[in-house]
């Protein structure tokens, strides 16, 4: 449980390509958090840009100050500064500080370059502990790893974009001494969408995705189990965020954390090769 972050964007928006649900209801969202904290997940994932994400987490927080939970949060840099976005989601979340700030894209760290030490020499240690980036590909994982300012960096990593893709790049974030969290571990709930709904774009992921489908089903497991254990199996992570739509997948997903997959089926699935990258990047859906 100490590895999963619970990721909020449903809490302010409605997301997710196979979500049936809408935004989360507040009062849902509050029983989701109330399940998370009990269950020893005690960090969340949220941004000044998921909607209203940011005030409902707050509001919980004031309604329920003895839970405490680490947070990450992201700038919000749409004609403000990185420390007016700051001081903003201070405000928003109604807390004195949170775990990491970071830049919701690689195009907002480069942008953002000039203000990057000045805020960390102002603001760390008071207002966070640590300074991150969430990046997409490769190329930008390389560049940010040579940052001494970035002390966590987030990643997509999940049933396709694997081990095979990025393995390599994960242990050189441990080498370099900073964090590494995952994200898009259901990719963006793809692998539970239905074959034949598949959107023409992404028809060609339709072969791994059965794959998978034959795999979990070889090893007696949901494709949700199989997902989730795959990426906990990596010792070189640190946190891996997911995202919930509902209580009842909240419990499921939890449950799921305690699948342990053999090395067998590790292997098949780190053997998996998605050419066409840009089909796992859901931005460019």
């Amino acid at each position: 449980m100490s590895k999963l972050i619970l990721g909020t964007v449903q809490f302010g928006l409605n997301y997710g390509i196979n979500n049936l649900n809408g935004q989360t209801a507040e009062e849902e969202a509050f029983k989701i958090l109330d399940f998370a904290f009990q269950n020893g997940i005690c960090r969340l994932d949220t941004a000044a840009n998921y909607g209203n994400a940011e005030e409902v987490l707050g509001r919980y927080f004031t309604k329920w100050p003895s839970k405490k939970f680490e947070i990450i949060t992201k700038f919000n840099l749409n004609g403000r500064t990185c420390e007016d976005s700051l001081k903003s989601s201070i405000g928003k979340l109604q807390v004195d500080s949170v775990n990491s700030m970071m830049f919701h894209s690689y195009s907002d760290y480069q942008n953002s370059k000039s203000q990057i030490v000045p805020l960390n020499r102002k603001f760390k240690g008071e207002f966070y502990k640590k300074l991150g980036v969430s990046i997409y590909t490769n190329d930008q994982l390389k560049a940010v790893i040579e940052d001494p300012e970035i002390d966590l960096i987030q990643a997509p990593f999940n049933l396709l974009d694997n081990e095979s893709l990025r393995g390599d790049l994960f242990l050189k974030i441990k080498e370099a001494g900073k964090e590494l969290h995952t994200r898009s571990v259901f990719l963006q709930g793809l692998f539970f969408k239905e074959i034949n709904t598949f959107p023409e774009k992404l028809k060609s992921l339709i072969p791994s995705i059965q794959l998978l489908l034959t795999l979990a089903k070889k090893n007696h497991i949901s494709v949700n189990d199989m997902a989730i254990a795959y990426v906990l199996s990596k010792k070189y992570i640190d946190g891996v965020l997911f995202g919930v739509d509902s209580l009842e997948q909240m419990e499921q997903n939890v449950h799921n954390a305690s699948t342990v997959l053999s090395e067998e089926t590790i292997q098949h699935i780190d053997a998996i090769k998605i050419l066409n990258v840009d089909l796992l990047n859901p931005s460019l859906w």
